[in-house]
């Protein structure tokens, strides 16, 4: 019943959205980084390794009872706003502690909008808010993944069952945050934080605010929270423009 990934297999949360994961279910990993898999609409909970030890040894899985904070997602995404100015804009208005004890769930129109693996980056990031997890409702997009990594028997399972893998209908929240894709600007987080959000058109005005070095002269595209082509092919259209 186990599965071994050996070195060079790529990033453990990403190796569970293209096998592993999938609507409705619930899972613990030993990775701050597991909430990846609310992409598809699981409820993934990053945990420590004695955690993972007990329950692998059969003993139950305790937790405080989290709140719930509703991220009411309309419009559409367009231009080079990604969906990770999404998680951007969220850690902004929440900062690094506002999710803790927080299970995030997005929720409204403006979720279709946004690819399967778009949804995984997002709860990915929900850990740089400190949220228990975060998650999406089923849709399209997800089936959508699930049959273009041969798991189409998954996608008619939950397609079956999909008004039971979305939030009821007024579903209540301890909090809940509005955000317009419409007009929704690329961001740039940071520095020092990641909830330090900046939109792109006040992101001059702030560097030359704080003095901070005007010239780029380096640049990382790493494979957490970029680990899927959709991230990876606008990092290349970028280095092939320049």
């Amino acid at each position: 019943g186990l599965g071994f990934w050996k070195p060079g297999s790529g990033i453990i949360h990403q190796i569970v959205l293209e096998n592993y994961a999938f609507p409705g279910g619930l899972m613990i990993g030993t990775d701050s980084h597991t909430p990846n898999a609310g992409g598809l609409g699981m409820v993934a909970i990053g945990v420590g390794g004695a955690d993972a030890v007990d329950v692998m040894a059969g003993l139950p899985w305790e937790l405080k009872a989290p709140r719930y904070i509703g991220v009411h997602l309309t419009g559409e995404l367009n231009g080079w706003t990604s969906p990770k100015d999404v998680i951007l804009k969220l850690a902004g208005i929440l900062t690094v502690k506002g999710g803790t004890g927080f299970i995030v769930e997005y929720f409204g129109s403006g979720v279709n909008s946004i690819s399967c693996t778009g949804m995984g980056t997002i709860c990915n990031m929900g850990a740089e808010i400190g949220a228990t997890t975060s998650l999406f409702p089923y849709n399209h997009r997800m089936a959508a993944y699930l049959k273009s990594t041969r798991r189409s028997d998954i996608a008619s399972e939950a397609d079956k069952f999909a008004s039971l893998l979305q939030a009821d209908e007024g579903a209540k929240y301890d909090e809940v945050i509005e955000i317009d894709l419409s007009t929704l600007e690329p961001h740039i987080n940071g520095p020092f934080t990641p909830d330090l959000a900046h939109p792109i058109s006040e992101f001059a005005a702030a560097v030359k605010k704080n003095n901070w070095p005007s010239k780029v002269s380096a640049g990382l595209i790493g494979s957490c929270t970029n680990s899927s082509y959709e991230d990876m092919s606008r990092s290349a259209n970028l280095a092939q423009q320049a």
